[in-house]
């Protein structure tokens, strides 16, 4: 495995050669990366979870994404 400088300096090119669309979508993934171990996150998700399972066996609609990302964030 490569070293800390020669790791970052792999992401980086790889990074660097993708489209705009591909950047936005890593920086996104990073973001996930970092907040997917914030307890109050997984909390959140797992309530969601449960309670998006309930309601799809009362055969309820499901809500959007917007909806989630309003209510989270």
């Amino acid at each position: 495995m490569a070293g800390t400088f020669e790791l970052n300096e792999l992401i980086l090119k790889n990074i660097k050669s993708l489209p705009e669309k591909g950047k936005k979508e890593v920086l996104h993934f990073i973001e996930f990366l970092k907040i997917k171990e914030d307890s109050s996150f997984l909390e959140y998700v797992n309530k969601r979870t449960k309670e998006t399972i309930e309601a799809k066996k009362r055969g309820e609609q499901f809500i959007t994404l917007e909806e989630l990302k309003r209510d989270y964030g």
